[in-house]
């Protein structure tokens, strides 16, 4: 007896199992509802694109659609358009009366314009894509905002004199690349943010313009770096730089820059860090 119950239990488990494991081919469908608007049997909706409400429509495949005539009149919902193609083709519902319904289950992904061909002012459009498209879509979109936060260089970034071509940062060097356009000597001074580097421990930074390392004057988090005719590479490199903000390139960095022409600016107090 007791075999018999362990037997049973064995058996149920197992069917449980493979309930659990079953394809998704045996999965309910999706199913979306579209009405035909109340008074559409009158021109006037196809205005305001609410004849079919709602409209367009974005299903996956396999979705079982139905159109329900919440009108007083009677209503098509046939694939193609009034002014001809496919005249229900793809599907046909026939006359849908008053408080009656059509279903279509989509087996073709690709967008299908329909109407009704009693009142062919009445038009729609039914978008079917793969399944998972959706959501692949929602996903992308999603690593992308993660990928490229919304920072506006011209919140950030004002040039004058000197042309900034890229901002970026090398996290494994603890610098801030400012790649420059520079046709005349001059003078680049930057403020530094201090969530985006950090200064070392004295509280300076260290400058190489083109790998080569440079004189400059600092005033707190502000920087004045002079800067060579042809010159196009100013590093500057701290105690840290925030890690996200290395692989991406380009106007992520809240550092503010403004370049003054300067032919002569020899005579400054520098600052060299200590290391």
């Amino acid at each position: 007896m007791k075999m018999s119950i362990l037997s049973s239990l064995f058996v149920l488990m197992s069917v449980v199992s493979l309930i659990a494991i079953a394809p998704s081919a045996f999965a309910a469908h999706h199913e979306v509802t579209i009405e035909n608007a109340p008074g559409s049997s009158t021109p006037g909706c196809e205005d305001t694109n609410s004849c079919f409400i709602p409209n367009p429509v974005t299903v996956e495949l396999g979705t079982i659609v139905t159109w329900s005539n919440t009108d007083t009149a009677a209503h098509t919902a046939s694939s193609g358009t009034a002014a001809g193609g496919d005249m229900g083709e793809v599907w046909n519902s026939s006359l849908i009366m008053a408080g009656g319904s059509f279903s279509y289950t989509t087996d073709t992904v690709g967008s299908f314009d329909y109407f009704c061909m009693v009142h062919p002012w009445m038009a729609g459009t039914l978008i079917v894509e793969e399944v998972g498209a959706a959501a692949a879509a929602d996903a992308a979109a999603a690593a992308a905002a993660m990928a490229a936060p919304s920072i506006d260089a011209a919140d950030y970034i004002s040039t004058s004199g000197v042309s900034v071509t890229s901002i970026t940062a090398n996290a494994d060097d603890d610098s801030v690349i400012i790649a420059i356009d520079a046709d005349d000597d001059g003078e680049l001074s930057v403020t530094l943010h201090s969530k985006i580097i950090t200064a070392f421990d004295d509280g300076t930074y260290f400058v190489l313009i083109d790998n080569e390392e440079v004189e400059f004057e600092q005033s707190g988090n502000s920087l004045t770096i002079p800067y060579g005719a042809g010159n196009e590479r100013v590093e500057i490199v701290g105690s840290h730089v925030v890690p996200e903000f290395g692989t991406i390139a380009m106007i992520i960095l809240a550092v503010a820059i403004v370049s003054i022409i300067a032919i002569t600016a020899k005579t400054r107090t520098t600052l060299i860090p200590k290391l």
